[in-house]
């Protein structure tokens, strides 16, 4: 019997087997060594360049968020994250503003909880 399982064909009910990763004949490409190191040192500067600025970019504040550029855009549009727009057009982020704005809304542990009501109980 021929290795694979059934897939749905996007035409209509027929069904049709796939193959199995092994018999694909499109390999991936290697990277050399070079060209390897030579990401990984363009990645390093590109991360310490955005270390030491202060006045970020969207693009910058995607990366350092981990959130994607039209959320960015969208919280920038409903006014709940700090920006400036001084030309009226490109969007500026103060690093500090956007640190604090990301530390906003902490939540308890567990302790702190604890030790808030226990104190809330005595004084009422």
């Amino acid at each position: 019997m021929e290795q694979g399982f059934a897939i749905p064909v996007t035409e209509g009910r027929r069904w049709k087997r796939a193959q199995p990763l092994a018999t694909k004949t499109q390999t991936l490409k290697p990277l050399n060594m070079e060209e390897l190191i030579l990401s990984k040192l363009e990645a390093i500067e590109r991360y310490s360049l955005l270390a030491a600025k202060n006045v970020l970019t969207i693009d910058d504040v995607a990366v350092l968020t981990g959130m994607s550029k039209s959320h960015i855009y969208k919280l920038t549009c409903s006014k709940q994250i700090p920006f400036y727009r001084p030309n009226g057009k490109t969007l500026y982020f103060d690093r500090k503003e956007l640190e604090e704005w990301l530390k906003q809304n902490r939540v308890l542990t567990t302790a702190e909880a604890e030790q808030k009501a226990v104190s809330y109980c005595l004084t009422h």
